[in-house]
Protein backbone atom coordinates (compact mmCIF):
# COMPACT_ATOMS: atom_id res chain seq x y z
CA UNK A 1 0.00 0.00 0.00
CA UNK A 2 1.49 3.33 -0.98
CA UNK A 3 1.72 5.75 1.71
CA UNK A 4 3.77 8.57 0.11
CA UNK A 5 1.63 11.56 1.12
CA UNK A 6 2.61 13.58 -1.82
CA UNK A 7 1.25 10.59 -4.29
CA UNK A 8 -1.94 10.55 -2.36
CA UNK A 9 -2.36 14.33 -2.47
CA UNK A 10 -1.73 14.00 -6.39
CA UNK A 11 -3.37 11.14 -7.11
CA UNK A 12 -6.63 12.49 -5.33
CA UNK A 13 -5.91 15.78 -7.30
CA UNK A 14 -6.16 13.86 -10.38
CA UNK A 15 -9.41 12.01 -9.52
CA UNK A 16 -11.25 15.08 -8.05
CA UNK A 17 -12.22 16.28 -11.44
CA UNK A 18 -13.50 13.36 -12.63
CA UNK A 19 -15.95 12.61 -9.22
CA UNK A 20 -19.16 14.65 -10.25
CA UNK A 21 -20.60 17.17 -7.62
CA UNK A 22 -23.55 15.59 -5.89
CA UNK A 23 -26.37 14.64 -8.54
CA UNK A 24 -29.88 13.06 -8.74
CA UNK A 25 -29.13 9.69 -9.87
CA UNK A 26 -26.43 9.48 -6.66
CA UNK A 27 -28.37 7.89 -3.85
CA UNK A 28 -25.75 8.72 -1.28
CA UNK A 29 -27.47 12.10 -1.87
CA UNK A 30 -30.61 11.18 -1.79
CA UNK A 31 -33.01 13.88 -0.41
CA UNK A 32 -30.36 16.45 0.22
CA UNK A 33 -30.61 19.72 -1.47
CA UNK A 34 -28.46 19.09 -4.28
CA UNK A 35 -28.61 23.18 -5.12
CA UNK A 36 -26.67 23.58 -1.76
CA UNK A 37 -23.75 22.02 -3.10
CA UNK A 38 -23.27 22.35 -6.79
CA UNK A 39 -20.86 24.19 -8.46
CA UNK A 40 -22.58 27.57 -7.79
CA UNK A 41 -23.45 27.38 -4.59
CA UNK A 42 -19.67 26.33 -3.70
CA UNK A 43 -17.61 28.49 -5.93
CA UNK A 44 -17.44 31.66 -3.96
CA UNK A 45 -15.63 29.76 -1.53
CA UNK A 46 -12.90 28.59 -3.76
CA UNK A 47 -12.27 32.67 -5.27
CA UNK A 48 -12.22 34.11 -1.97
CA UNK A 49 -9.45 34.14 0.88
CA UNK A 50 -10.22 35.11 4.50
CA UNK A 51 -14.19 36.11 4.20
CA UNK A 52 -15.31 39.14 6.24
CA UNK A 53 -16.85 37.73 9.56
CA UNK A 54 -17.64 39.20 12.83
CA UNK A 55 -19.16 36.02 15.02
CA UNK A 56 -21.30 36.92 17.92
CA UNK A 57 -23.30 34.40 20.64
CA UNK A 58 -22.42 30.71 20.06
CA UNK A 59 -20.44 30.88 17.35
CA UNK A 60 -17.44 33.21 18.93
CA UNK A 61 -17.98 31.57 22.67
CA UNK A 62 -16.81 28.31 20.49
CA UNK A 63 -13.57 29.90 19.35
CA UNK A 64 -12.58 30.91 22.87
CA UNK A 65 -10.65 29.02 25.25
CA UNK A 66 -8.31 27.96 23.01
CA UNK A 67 -5.09 28.41 25.34
CA UNK A 68 -7.01 26.22 28.04
CA UNK A 69 -5.05 23.03 29.58
CA UNK A 70 -6.30 19.55 27.50
CA UNK A 71 -7.33 21.78 24.22
CA UNK A 72 -5.92 21.67 20.82
CA UNK A 73 -6.83 24.16 18.48
CA UNK A 74 -6.86 23.71 14.55
CA UNK A 75 -7.21 27.18 13.06
CA UNK A 76 -7.87 25.72 8.65
CA UNK A 77 -6.20 22.54 9.06
CA UNK A 78 -3.29 23.91 11.20
CA UNK A 79 -2.58 22.84 14.71
CA UNK A 80 -2.01 24.71 17.83
CA UNK A 81 -1.00 22.48 20.92
CA UNK A 82 -1.57 23.26 24.32
CA UNK A 83 -0.24 20.83 27.45
CA UNK A 84 -1.93 17.59 26.91
CA UNK A 85 -2.60 14.84 29.14
CA UNK A 86 0.08 12.31 30.01
CA UNK A 87 0.57 9.45 27.50
CA UNK A 88 -1.53 11.61 25.07
CA UNK A 89 0.66 12.95 21.53
CA UNK A 90 0.12 14.87 18.80
CA UNK A 91 2.46 15.34 15.46
CA UNK A 92 1.91 16.03 11.72
CA UNK A 93 1.38 13.08 9.84
CA UNK A 94 4.34 13.78 7.57
CA UNK A 95 6.12 12.64 11.12
CA UNK A 96 3.52 10.11 11.63
CA UNK A 97 3.34 8.12 8.14
CA UNK A 98 6.86 6.54 9.27
CA UNK A 99 5.77 4.81 12.62
CA UNK A 100 1.74 4.06 11.05
CA UNK A 101 1.89 3.58 7.49
CA UNK A 102 -0.78 1.28 7.20
CA UNK A 103 -3.33 3.23 9.31
CA UNK A 104 -2.57 6.66 7.22
CA UNK A 105 -2.86 5.34 3.80
CA UNK A 106 -5.70 3.61 4.64
CA UNK A 107 -7.34 6.73 6.31
CA UNK A 108 -6.63 8.85 2.92
CA UNK A 109 -7.38 5.89 0.50
CA UNK A 110 -10.45 5.16 1.77
CA UNK A 111 -11.81 8.56 0.27
CA UNK A 112 -14.43 7.90 -2.20
CA UNK A 113 -16.85 11.02 -2.64
CA UNK A 114 -16.00 14.52 -4.02
CA UNK A 115 -15.50 16.28 -1.24
CA UNK A 116 -13.52 13.41 1.11
CA UNK A 117 -11.31 13.47 -1.92
CA UNK A 118 -10.61 17.17 -1.47
CA UNK A 119 -9.59 16.36 1.49
CA UNK A 120 -7.37 14.03 0.28
CA UNK A 121 -5.53 16.73 -2.02
CA UNK A 122 -4.19 18.00 1.42
CA UNK A 123 -2.63 14.84 2.40
CA UNK A 124 0.83 16.19 3.84
CA UNK A 125 -0.89 18.59 6.43
CA UNK A 126 -2.86 16.10 8.43
CA UNK A 127 -2.59 15.64 11.70
CA UNK A 128 -2.21 12.37 14.37
CA UNK A 129 -3.25 11.63 17.80
CA UNK A 130 -2.06 9.04 19.73
CA UNK A 131 -2.94 7.75 23.06
CA UNK A 132 -1.03 5.13 24.72
CA UNK A 133 -1.87 1.90 25.52
CA UNK A 134 -3.57 1.65 29.29
CA UNK A 135 -3.72 5.16 29.65
CA UNK A 136 -6.48 7.58 30.15
CA UNK A 137 -7.04 11.17 28.26
CA UNK A 138 -9.31 14.24 28.41
CA UNK A 139 -8.93 16.54 25.77
CA UNK A 140 -10.91 19.72 24.13
CA UNK A 141 -10.83 20.07 20.09
CA UNK A 142 -11.60 23.03 18.84
CA UNK A 143 -12.11 23.14 14.82
CA UNK A 144 -12.13 26.85 13.71
CA UNK A 145 -12.94 27.63 10.20
CA UNK A 146 -12.27 31.23 8.53
CA UNK A 147 -10.67 30.79 4.83
CA UNK A 148 -13.17 30.50 2.10
CA UNK A 149 -11.99 27.08 1.53
CA UNK A 150 -10.89 25.14 5.21
CA UNK A 151 -9.83 21.56 5.36
CA UNK A 152 -8.78 19.81 7.92
CA UNK A 153 -8.11 15.80 8.41
CA UNK A 154 -7.20 14.23 11.44
CA UNK A 155 -6.31 10.77 12.73
CA UNK A 156 -6.99 9.11 16.23
CA UNK A 157 -4.73 6.23 17.23
CA UNK A 158 -6.36 5.01 20.41
CA UNK A 159 -4.04 1.94 22.46
CA UNK A 160 -4.92 -1.21 24.42
CA UNK A 161 -7.08 -0.57 27.20
CA UNK A 162 -6.84 3.24 26.31
CA UNK A 163 -9.95 5.65 27.18
CA UNK A 164 -10.51 8.79 25.48
CA UNK A 165 -12.93 11.57 26.94
CA UNK A 166 -12.37 14.33 23.91
CA UNK A 167 -15.10 17.48 22.86
CA UNK A 168 -15.34 18.27 19.80
CA UNK A 169 -16.19 21.87 18.79
CA UNK A 170 -16.79 22.76 15.21
CA UNK A 171 -16.55 26.96 14.51
CA UNK A 172 -17.36 27.50 10.91
CA UNK A 173 -17.29 31.18 10.15
CA UNK A 174 -19.44 33.36 7.66
CA UNK A 175 -18.06 32.58 4.23
CA UNK A 176 -16.08 29.94 4.87
CA UNK A 177 -16.75 25.86 3.51
CA UNK A 178 -14.78 23.44 6.20
CA UNK A 179 -14.41 20.50 5.18
CA UNK A 180 -13.32 17.82 8.03
CA UNK A 181 -12.00 13.97 8.10
CA UNK A 182 -11.76 12.29 11.18
CA UNK A 183 -10.78 8.98 11.56
CA UNK A 184 -10.64 6.65 15.55
CA UNK A 185 -9.07 3.54 15.05
CA UNK A 186 -9.81 1.91 18.59
CA UNK A 187 -7.50 -1.14 19.70
CA UNK A 188 -8.50 -3.84 21.85
CA UNK A 189 -10.34 -2.85 25.00
CA UNK A 190 -10.03 0.80 23.95
CA UNK A 191 -13.01 3.62 24.96
CA UNK A 192 -13.70 7.09 23.15
CA UNK A 193 -16.71 8.96 24.86
CA UNK A 194 -17.03 11.78 22.26
CA UNK A 195 -18.82 14.69 22.30
CA UNK A 196 -19.37 17.19 19.41
CA UNK A 197 -21.33 20.61 18.60
CA UNK A 198 -21.21 22.04 15.54
CA UNK A 199 -21.80 25.85 15.22
CA UNK A 200 -21.82 27.47 11.77
CA UNK A 201 -22.66 30.98 10.34
CA UNK A 202 -24.67 32.71 7.35
CA UNK A 203 -22.96 32.00 3.79
CA UNK A 204 -21.08 28.85 4.90
CA UNK A 205 -20.92 25.07 4.24
CA UNK A 206 -19.77 22.60 6.34
CA UNK A 207 -18.70 18.85 5.23
CA UNK A 208 -17.53 16.61 8.40
CA UNK A 209 -16.88 12.46 7.69
CA UNK A 210 -16.28 10.64 10.83
CA UNK A 211 -14.80 6.88 10.72
CA UNK A 212 -14.40 4.76 13.61
CA UNK A 213 -12.79 1.14 12.68
CA UNK A 214 -13.64 -1.02 15.97
CA UNK A 215 -11.55 -4.06 17.40
CA UNK A 216 -12.67 -6.80 19.81
CA UNK A 217 -13.99 -5.26 23.38
CA UNK A 218 -13.60 -1.55 21.88
CA UNK A 219 -16.33 0.45 23.03
CA UNK A 220 -17.42 4.08 21.48
CA UNK A 221 -20.01 6.36 23.23
CA UNK A 222 -21.05 9.42 21.34
CA UNK A 223 -23.25 12.59 21.43
CA UNK A 224 -22.98 15.18 18.15
CA UNK A 225 -25.65 18.28 18.21
CA UNK A 226 -25.85 20.12 14.65
CA UNK A 227 -26.68 23.93 15.39
CA UNK A 228 -25.32 25.89 12.50
CA UNK A 229 -27.36 28.27 10.43
CA UNK A 230 -25.88 27.00 6.85
CA UNK A 231 -26.00 24.00 4.73
CA UNK A 232 -24.60 21.12 6.39
CA UNK A 233 -23.23 17.04 5.16
CA UNK A 234 -22.23 14.79 8.28
CA UNK A 235 -20.99 11.43 7.43
CA UNK A 236 -20.31 9.07 9.95
CA UNK A 237 -19.16 5.51 9.96
CA UNK A 238 -18.87 2.75 12.46
CA UNK A 239 -16.67 -0.06 11.09
CA UNK A 240 -17.36 -3.40 13.62
CA UNK A 241 -14.19 -5.31 12.85
CA UNK A 242 -14.39 -7.33 16.69
CA UNK A 243 -16.47 -9.13 18.82
CA UNK A 244 -17.78 -7.74 22.04
CA UNK A 245 -18.06 -4.04 21.01
CA UNK A 246 -20.64 -1.89 21.99
CA UNK A 247 -21.60 1.67 20.09
CA UNK A 248 -23.56 4.33 21.33
CA UNK A 249 -24.28 6.95 19.17
CA UNK A 250 -26.70 9.96 19.34
CA UNK A 251 -27.31 13.08 17.23
CA UNK A 252 -29.46 15.83 17.53
CA UNK A 253 -29.87 18.33 14.66
CA UNK A 254 -31.93 21.91 14.64
CA UNK A 255 -32.72 23.79 11.79
CA UNK A 256 -34.67 26.57 10.72
CA UNK A 257 -35.36 28.87 7.94
CA UNK A 258 -34.99 27.43 4.82
CA UNK A 259 -32.21 25.19 5.28
CA UNK A 260 -31.53 21.48 4.74
CA UNK A 261 -29.16 19.74 7.57
CA UNK A 262 -27.90 16.32 6.13
CA UNK A 263 -26.99 13.49 7.95
CA UNK A 264 -25.53 9.81 6.78
CA UNK A 265 -24.70 6.62 8.99
CA UNK A 266 -23.46 3.48 8.95
CA UNK A 267 -22.87 0.84 11.11
CA UNK A 268 -21.01 -2.05 9.45
CA UNK A 269 -20.63 -5.26 11.46
CA UNK A 270 -18.15 -7.71 9.94
CA UNK A 271 -17.69 -9.85 13.04
CA UNK A 272 -20.50 -11.29 15.31
CA UNK A 273 -21.21 -10.76 18.79
CA UNK A 274 -20.85 -6.47 18.99
CA UNK A 275 -23.89 -4.33 19.74
CA UNK A 276 -24.72 -1.04 17.78
CA UNK A 277 -27.43 1.38 18.60
CA UNK A 278 -27.97 4.81 16.42
CA UNK A 279 -30.38 7.24 17.65
CA UNK A 280 -31.22 10.45 15.92
CA UNK A 281 -33.70 13.43 16.51
CA UNK A 282 -34.16 16.57 14.96
CA UNK A 283 -36.46 19.85 15.28
CA UNK A 284 -37.36 21.28 12.50
CA UNK A 285 -38.82 24.56 11.71
CA UNK A 286 -40.25 27.33 8.82
CA UNK A 287 -39.28 25.76 5.89
CA UNK A 288 -36.19 23.93 7.19
CA UNK A 289 -35.66 19.79 6.06
CA UNK A 290 -33.51 16.99 7.70
CA UNK A 291 -32.48 14.78 5.44
CA UNK A 292 -31.16 11.12 6.99
CA UNK A 293 -29.96 7.93 5.58
CA UNK A 294 -28.88 5.16 8.04
CA UNK A 295 -27.64 1.69 6.82
CA UNK A 296 -27.50 -1.02 9.42
CA UNK A 297 -25.26 -4.02 7.51
CA UNK A 298 -24.57 -7.57 9.04
CA UNK A 299 -21.81 -9.73 6.91
CA UNK A 300 -23.15 -13.75 7.10
CA UNK A 301 -20.75 -14.75 9.57
CA UNK A 302 -21.59 -11.96 11.89
CA UNK A 303 -23.32 -13.75 13.84
CA UNK A 304 -25.41 -12.75 17.33
CA UNK A 305 -25.52 -9.53 16.31
CA UNK A 306 -27.42 -6.20 17.84
CA UNK A 307 -28.23 -3.39 15.71
CA UNK A 308 -30.68 -0.54 16.15
CA UNK A 309 -31.18 2.71 14.83
CA UNK A 310 -34.07 5.31 14.78
CA UNK A 311 -35.17 8.64 13.98
CA UNK A 312 -37.52 10.92 16.11
CA UNK A 313 -38.28 14.05 14.75
CA UNK A 314 -40.13 17.21 15.95
CA UNK A 315 -41.94 19.53 13.47
CA UNK A 316 -42.21 23.17 14.40
CA UNK A 317 -43.97 24.57 11.54
CA UNK A 318 -46.74 22.57 8.77
CA UNK A 319 -44.01 23.69 5.95
CA UNK A 320 -40.65 21.86 7.77
CA UNK A 321 -39.97 18.45 6.31
CA UNK A 322 -38.50 15.56 7.79
CA UNK A 323 -37.14 12.99 4.80
CA UNK A 324 -35.85 9.52 6.54
CA UNK A 325 -34.35 6.21 4.82
CA UNK A 326 -33.27 3.54 6.98
CA UNK A 327 -31.70 0.83 5.53
CA UNK A 328 -31.61 -2.74 6.71
CA UNK A 329 -29.14 -5.09 4.72
CA UNK A 330 -28.68 -8.67 6.45
CA UNK A 331 -26.87 -11.79 5.68
CA UNK A 332 -26.84 -13.73 8.63
CA UNK A 333 -29.54 -15.42 10.61
CA UNK A 334 -29.14 -15.16 13.90
CA UNK A 335 -29.33 -11.05 14.94
CA UNK A 336 -31.44 -8.68 16.26
CA UNK A 337 -31.73 -5.56 14.20
CA UNK A 338 -34.57 -3.19 14.00
CA UNK A 339 -35.32 0.60 12.81
CA UNK A 340 -37.80 2.63 13.36
CA UNK A 341 -39.01 6.11 12.06
CA UNK A 342 -41.48 8.86 13.83
CA UNK A 343 -42.16 12.76 13.03
CA UNK A 344 -44.65 14.59 15.18
CA UNK A 345 -45.35 18.28 16.78
CA UNK A 346 -45.22 19.90 19.85
CA UNK A 347 -47.92 18.56 22.29
CA UNK A 348 -50.89 21.12 21.97
CA UNK A 349 -51.90 20.61 25.78
CA UNK A 350 -48.05 20.75 26.80
CA UNK A 351 -47.54 24.14 25.02
CA UNK A 352 -51.40 25.27 27.00
CA UNK A 353 -50.21 24.01 29.88
CA UNK A 354 -46.89 26.20 30.14
CA UNK A 355 -48.84 29.04 28.68
CA UNK A 356 -50.72 29.05 31.69
CA UNK A 357 -47.51 29.48 33.51
CA UNK A 358 -46.21 32.64 31.90
CA UNK A 359 -44.46 31.25 29.08
CA UNK A 360 -44.91 32.47 25.60
CA UNK A 361 -45.57 30.39 22.76
CA UNK A 362 -42.00 30.54 21.56
CA UNK A 363 -40.03 29.69 25.23
CA UNK A 364 -42.55 26.98 25.84
CA UNK A 365 -41.27 25.26 21.92
CA UNK A 366 -37.82 26.60 23.02
CA UNK A 367 -38.32 24.41 26.69
CA UNK A 368 -39.54 21.38 24.44
CA UNK A 369 -36.48 21.40 22.01
CA UNK A 370 -34.44 21.45 25.02
CA UNK A 371 -35.70 18.41 26.87
CA UNK A 372 -35.70 16.66 23.39
CA UNK A 373 -32.25 17.57 22.60
CA UNK A 374 -31.14 16.66 26.08
CA UNK A 375 -31.23 13.03 25.33
CA UNK A 376 -28.04 13.30 23.38
CA UNK A 377 -25.53 13.82 25.82
CA UNK A 378 -27.00 12.16 28.87
CA UNK A 379 -24.81 8.85 28.51
CA UNK A 380 -21.66 11.05 28.58
CA UNK A 381 -20.86 11.70 32.19
CA UNK A 382 -18.24 14.36 31.27
CA UNK A 383 -20.08 16.64 29.58
CA UNK A 384 -21.98 18.95 31.85
CA UNK A 385 -23.63 21.93 31.75
CA UNK A 386 -25.11 21.49 28.06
Amino acid sequence: MDCNLINIAENAKARFPEIPFPHKKDEYWRFADLNAWNTDALFPHFSIGVPESNPTGKLLEAQEGIDAPNTVAIFDGQGVSANLSSGLSIMPITQAVEKYPNEVAKFYESAIGKFDTLVSTRATGGIVFVLDNDTSAKLNLKVISKLGLSVSSILFIIGNGAKLELMRTFATNAGSFSLTRMKFILAENATVELATFKYSDVNAHTYLRDDFDLANSSTVRDGLAELGISPSRTERNFEVLGNDVNVDSRAFVKSSGSLTHDLRTSQMHRVGGSHSNLSVKSVVGDTARLAFMGVIRVEEDAQQTKAYQSCNSLSLSDSAKTQASPILEIMANDVECSHGCTVSKPDAEEVFYMNQRGLSEADALELITEGFARTTFEHLPFVENI
